[in-house]
């Protein structure tokens, strides 16, 4: 204890007060007193309390400046600081403010050293706060410390990870550049083997062009040779209608000797015609197949079983229907892939029987044209006469055959009859009981 915070000696009557004590070590009793004097006012009948106090009932706390006067009051007015020491609690002033206002013998020395104490604990406080912040900073410097060098590992990291990128990127370059390359040289590949075949297409292309120059002239032979067969089918009209009639009065010999010779001289440039375009079809499918690869045929061993002709089956007629009647006709022509076959000079002369050999025919074809198309049947017509490719002139929505030379139409039906498979339907149209 300092001797500047020695009690001091007061005389009798005098308010006593230990004047070195600091003011601010009263405050809990100071802001106490205006507290309870604030309260007083409102009982009945109010609290009597020092003057000096009134300024400052209403403050919460008080500043620097008003706990001196409020100190004072109270020094000053014994009996209510009296009254305030019964009051106080440790719960609501602390031990330097309930002695200053108890007043307790021996309470100057008390409070002295209850400041003391106050002070000597507040700088053991301060130390250990300060103790305590500098271990905070220690740990906040470990703390950083430690983050600093997980930083350091992540850069070092990054730095691994992007090295590892850099490397992966040169070696993709590396690979880029090859396959670059190798793309490079395959173009070049390219280029040659269409260089290549840019000059067969232009080779490819000439020889199309001849091959259509010589379709050309093997067209124009055949218009050639088809006006010339229908100069030979008219001579052929008129030598078949002569042999119509079983016998031929004397009078026409002479007549029949020219037009023999007439027929014999057609026939002989028909067959020159025919022989012209056969060659320059044979060219142009030569020029066609010259590409092609061929194929022998498969050999047949000498064991080997034909097989079994089967036997073709009659078309069936529905009940109800007759055989001579157009229903049955229509039945006939209307069976799904049915051919027919007509005995082309055999039905002309029984249908009309006055006209022209040249009319009967024209008048047949357009009739079995008609039929053709009415049912889309496939329809196929023979006529006795010369082996001339187009004896029919122009397009047919049917096919129109003449007979070889030496040759009668009844042996072509057989041969087409014998040709088709057993299992397509078939109509034979002629009353030739021979057929």
């Amino acid at each position: 204890m300092t001797a500047e915070m020695a009690p001091q000696q007061h005389q009798p009557g005098e308010p006593t007060d230990v004047p070195d004590l600091p003011v601010a070590a009263l405050r809990p009793a100071l802001e106490f007193a205006v507290a309870v004097a604030a309260a007083g006012q409102k009982m009945r009948p109010p609290l009597v309390f020092p003057a000096g106090l009134k300024p400052y009932l209403k403050f919460q706390k008080l500043d620097k400046t008003s706990m001196p006067p409020v100190r004072r009051a109270l020094v000053a007015d014994e009996d209510f600081r009296n009254r305030l020491g019964v009051a106080a609690t440790p719960e609501l002033v602390d031990e330097v403010g309930i002695a200053w206002l108890q007043r307790s013998p021996g309470w100057e020395q008390r409070v002295v050293e209850l400041h003391a104490a106050a002070q000597q604990a507040a700088e053991n406080a301060s130390a250990e706060a300060a103790l305590r912040k500098s271990e905070r900073r220690r740990e906040a410097a470990e703390v950083a410390t430690a983050r600093a060098q997980a930083d350091l590992l992540a850069v070092r990291d990054d730095v691994a990870r992007e090295q590892a990128r850099r490397e992966k990127a040169e070696a993709k370059a590396v690979a880029a550049s090859s396959e670059a390359e190798t793309l490079r040289r395959e173009i070049q590949q390219l280029q040659r083997e269409l260089e290549k075949a840019r000059v067969k297409l232009t080779h490819e292309s000439d020889r199309v062009e001849r091959i259509a120059e010589g379709h050309a002239a093997a067209d124009a032979r055949v218009a050639v040779a088809e006006a010339r067969v229908v100069e030979l089918q008219a001579v052929i009209d008129r030598v078949l209608t002569e042999r119509v009639d079983q016998t031929v009065p004397e009078s026409h010999a002479v007549t029949a000797a020219v037009v023999n010779r007439e027929a014999a001289v057609a026939l002989k440039k028909a067959a020159a015609s025919t022989h012209d375009l056969a060659e320059a079809l044979s060219r142009a499918a030569g020029a066609l197949l010259s590409d092609l690869p061929v194929t022998p045929p498969a050999p047949v061993s000498p064991g080997a079983v034909k097989p079994r002709v089967s036997k073709r089956k009659p078309i069936a007629i529905p009940g109800g229907m007759f055989g001579d009647t157009v229903a049955v006709a229509q039945h006939l022509l209307k069976t799904s892939h049915v051919r027919v076959i007509v005995d082309g000079y055999n039905v002309a002369k029984l249908a009309w029987p006055k006209l022209e050999l040249a009319e009967q025919r024209k008048v047949c074809i357009e009739t079995l044209e008609d039929i053709g198309r009415r049912f889309g049947t496939d329809i196929h017509v023979i006529f006795d006469g010369a082996d001339v490719v187009g004896a029919s002139a122009g397009r047919r929505l049917i096919r129109v055959q003449f007979s070889p030379a030496g040759v009668i139409a009844d042996d072509v039906i057989r041969a087409e009859v014998a040709a088709l498979p057993s299992k397509t339907p078939l109509v034979v149209v002629t009353n030739d009981q021979a057929i």
